[in-house]
């Protein structure tokens, strides 16, 4: 019963991983278009904005 509730835990938590490492490449693949919307801004205001 122990090893049932361990290996399910692993699968979530490999599956919380996946999701993860989808989410941070999703945002990476965002990020030139970001990079392109703020181009004609002063960078002192985009930093200053964050």
């Amino acid at each position: 019963m122990v090893t049932a509730t361990a290996d399910l835990d692993q699968v979530a938590k490999g599956r919380r991983g996946f999701l993860l490492a989808l989410g941070a490449y999703f945002l990476w693949g965002l990020l030139p278009f970001y990079m392109k919307a703020v181009a004609h801004l002063p960078l002192a205001e985009v930093i200053a904005n964050r």
